[in-house]
């Protein structure tokens, strides 16, 4: 798995690429087509990640919302549906079904960009909680209807976890499980966001500052 240092170093490698807003004529920003891989790959190493350890977070839209908030809600619509592709066809074909939710993080991350909410690490929060419930919304029928309310992950368990407890139906507790874990999964993942653009060359984040609010 590739640490955020690395990441950083990417984006450094990079910096003699000009960001290109997605408004243009060009189909996708120079930067985008430039950070569109790794970003997948990060994805992909830090959903592993978090799978493996069975953590209640899922950590693989790190990446996609990187390039969202560089290039726009374009690139970060790409990286979410690519990420959930190959994961399709890594793991299982069923995982088609959530690109869906990668493409809402991927816009509505640009979005939020847009606006300037990872201008700091508060408004990069904010914004997360925002993505967290629009992804949980756009998961939960997803994980009723395909998985039957369960999945091979943390949000699985807490899923588990409900219905014992509480005694709460399937369907009730898959939905208090994605809203939960959405809800601190994205903002933790906006905030790491906000965190590595600040190490960025200024050439790079420069159209934050200039786009407009």
């Amino acid at each position: 798995m590739r640490r955020t240092p690395d990441v950083v170093g990417l984006g450094r490698a990079f910096v003699c690429y000009v960001a290109v807003r997605t408004s243009s004529s060009h189909s996708l920003p120079t930067l985008a087509l430039a950070l569109i891989p790794r970003a997948v790959a990060l994805n992909l190493a830090l959903g592993a990640l978090a799978a493996a350890l069975k953590l209640p977070v899922y950590l693989d839209s790190v990446g996609t919302i990187f390039v969202a908030v560089l290039a726009g809600p374009v690139a970060g619509m790409l990286t979410g549906a690519v990420s959930n592709a190959v994961l399709g066809i890594l793991y299982s074909p069923q995982l088609f079904a959530f690109i869906p939710v990668a493409v809402v993080i991927g816009a509505l991350a640009g979005w939020a960009a847009r606006l300037g909410a990872f201008r700091s690490v508060v408004g990069a929060a904010i914004a997360g909680v925002a993505i967290g419930l629009a992804a949980a919304l756009t998961s939960v029928p997803i994980v009723i209807h395909l998985f039957g309310g369960l999945t091979p992950s943390g949000t699985g368990i807490i899923t588990i976890a409900l219905r014992m407890v509480f005694g709460m139906s399937l369907t009730h507790a898959a939905q208090v499980a994605a809203l939960s874990t959405d809800v601190i999964d994205k903002p933790l993942s906006c905030v790491l966001v906000a965190l590595l653009i600040t190490r960025l060359p200024a050439r790079l984040t420069e159209r934050l500052r200039t786009s407009p609010a």
